[in-house]
C-alpha cells in the first residue's frame, strides 16, 4: 500500500485524501493510519488540517528499493488491525470514530469528481519541440530535447551538458547519467530511459547518456523554460 499511494503523489504533489482513495482504493482509517505512517518517516509531507489536508512526496527522500514491507495479498491487506497495535491507539486519541466515519462519507461523495481531476493530472498532457507535428509525453520530451541539443551542438561534453541540463532540474536522480550509473539508480525500477535505441553518444565519452523519466508536472515547466531560453520551441 506504501507503494501505491507514493507512486500516486510523485505524479500528483499537493493530493488531497479523497485523491489519493480515489486512485489507491485505500480509505477511511486504514488511510489515516498510512498517511500518517509516511509522514513521520519523511517519505512525505503534508500541509494544511482535517480534509483539506494535502500530501506530497518529500523529495529529499532517498528511496531505497527493496521488498514492500507492506506486500501480500488484498486479503492480507485489507484486514483489520489487531487490538493494542501502536497506530491503532494513536488514531483512537487523536481521531474519533464519528469524525472518521464523517470524512469516509465525504470522500466518497466526490468520488466521480475526483477520478476525471486525478486522470488528468497523471498524465494527458502532450507536448511539441520545435514546431514538430511529433507530440511527447513529459520524459519523452526531455528525451528528445536533449537529444536535439547533442545533434545540434555536437562538440558538448559530458561536463558541459550538465551545467547546459544541471541535476537541480531533477533532484533525486538528474536530468541524465552515464549507462552504468543510470542502471545503478535504476535498481529494479525503470527510472532511465534504457533501450539502446534511447540512449544518446556524447563527444569524447565511452558509455552513452540515458535521460531520467520520473518527471512530474511540477519539474517539467523548469526544465521547459530552460528549453526555452536555449532557443527552443516548446508547446
Amino acid at each position: 500500500m506504501n507503494k501505491q499511494v507514493i507512486d500516486f503523489l510523485k505524479e500528483n504533489p499537493t493530493s488531497k485524501k479523497a485523491a489519493i482513495t480515489t486512485a489507491t482504493g485505500i480509505k477511511g482509517l486504514p488511510l489515516f493510519n498510512l498517511l500518517k505512517k509516511l509522514v513521520t518517516d519523511g517519505q512525505i509531507t503534508s500541509a494544511g488540517e482535517g480534509n483539506n489536508a494535502t500530501y506530497s512526496l518529500n523529495e529529499s527522500y532517498t528511496e531505497v528499493d527493496g521488498p514492500d514491507e507492506n506486500a501480500g495479498t488484498d486479503e492480507q491487506n485489507e484486514q483489520p488491525e489487531q487490538p493494542g497495535s501502536e497506530v491503532k491507539e494513536e488514531v483512537k486519541e487523536e481521531q474519533p470514530g464519528p469524525i472518521l466515519d464523517d470524512e469516509v462519507k465525504k470522500e466518497e461523495t466526490v468520488t466521480k469528481e475526483i477520478t476525471t481531476k486525478a486522470t488528468t493530472n497523471r498524465d494527458n498532457s502532450k507536448y511539441t519541440l520545435n514546431n514538430s507535428k511529433e507530440t511527447y509525453g513529459k520524459g519523452p520530451l526531455v528525451r528528445a530535447m536533449v537529444a536535439k541539443y547533442v545533434e545540434d551542438h555536437p562538440d558538448t561534453t559530458y561536463k558541459q551538458l550538465k551545467e547546459i541540463f544541471p541535476d537541480t532540474l531533477m533532484k533525486r536522480f538528474g536530468v541524465f547519467a552515464n549507462e552504468t550509473e543510470a542502471k545503478k539508480l535504476s535498481g529494479s525500477k525503470p527510472r532511465y530511459f534504457l533501450k539502446p535505441e534511447q540512449m544518446i553518444k556524447i563527444k569524447g565519452q565511452k558509455e552513452p547518456i540515458a535521460i531520467c523519466n520520473q518527471w512530474t508536472a511540477a519539474l517539467i515547466e523548469p526544465f521547459i523554460k530552460v528549453a526555452k531560453e536555449l532557443g527552443y520551441k516548446v508547446k
